[in-house]
């Protein structure tokens, strides 16, 4: 039986992996989808690192899978976590550098966002990219109308911060997922890294609409991540 750990974007809620738990779980497999509480993404990434890191079991060889912006967190909440034998498995997520400090955002967008904040308060992540963005990653109405529904409106100061460089990995044995056109760059680092990089190229939520899919690719992932692990 494998441990997953699945953490989503902050910009999202929890059932984004509500249906990759359930084929997990359906093969016999333990996961763990840590929340995040509103008025902690007020805090800044740390406290919301922390907060996911704190609902982590202390189990050993857990595999810690991040989606889109959870990616640049993961070091961090498996540090925070004191994971004992992690593997960090990234789906179109952006990675931490090594060297130099990873902003959450990209500058160019971080002056896109300040455009559309009120109040210093971005709109739900849905509406960033016009009223049809939503209905092509979620072409279910019903599925979508559920993810929608946690979607929360976060503070331009959020993506003010950068996360640090990781100049030590807490696991050697990593993997990515590519699941859009968007993340390329960052699969490419990662193969780059050595990992094992597995392309399922669609739309960036189609942990939503392809559960069964993607969750076929985390286990390969992760099956790889550990055999080389035991090799070493």
């Amino acid at each position: 039986m494998a441990h997953y750990v699945l953490v989503h974007s902050p910009l999202v809620g929890p059932t984004t992996w509500k249906w990759v738990a359930e084929e997990l779980r359906s093969e016999g497999d333990d996961v763990v989808v840590p929340t995040v509480a509103v008025a902690t993404l007020s805090a800044g990434w740390r406290a919301v690192a922390s907060e996911f890191a704190d609902q982590v079991p202390d189990t050993p060889g857990m595999v810690f899978v991040a989606h889109s912006g959870a990616g640049l967190l993961l070091p961090s909440i498996v540090d925070r976590a004191r994971a004992v034998d992690p593997s960090l498995l990234f789906v179109d997520a952006g990675i931490p550098s090594v060297s130099v400090p990873t902003p959450l955002v990209p500058d160019e967008m971080f002056q896109e966002l300040t455009r559309i904040a009120e109040k210093g308060v971005l709109p739900p992540w849905s509406d960033w990219f016009g009223p049809e963005a939503m209905k092509e990653l979620i072409p279910d109405p019903e599925t979508r109308r559920l993810v929608a529904s946690e979607l929360p409106q976060l503070p331009l100061s959020y993506f003010s911060d950068a996360v640090p460089p990781v100049r030590l990995w807490p696991a050697a044995d990593n993997g990515y997922i590519l699941l859009s056109e968007a993340y390329v760059g960052e699969a490419s680092e990662a193969a780059r890294r050595g990992w094992d990089a597995v392309e399922l190229l669609g739309r960036h939520l189609d942990i939503v609409s392809k559960a069964r899919e993607v969750a076929d690719a985390i286990r390969r992932v992760a099956v790889k991540a550990r055999a080389r692990h035991d090799d070493q």
